[in-house]
């Protein structure tokens, strides 16, 4: 993850926290589940878990498609 990419997360982080804190709960919420889905999606992809419940197969098509989405041309 570059520094643009990480102080992005880290900006959406911080509106979240100061989205509940000023009571823009709809927002708070959005951006939560925003911040909590892109925290997670990495260790999940390449867990065994993901494996179980989607089949190698899938799991393979995902994660070449992550390394091709994310790769430099």
């Amino acid at each position: 993850m570059n520094n643009v990419t990480r102080i992005n997360w880290f900006v959406l982080a911080y509106l979240a926290i100061w989205c509940w804190a000023d009571g823009f709960l709809t927002t708070a919420f959005a951006l939560s589940v925003l911040v909590l889905t892109e925290a997670l999606w990495k260790p999940f992809v390449s867990s065994q878990l993901a494996i179980k419940l989607f089949g190698e197969d899938v799991m393979a098509i995902v994660n070449e498609n992550e390394k091709s989405a994310t790769s430099r041309h």
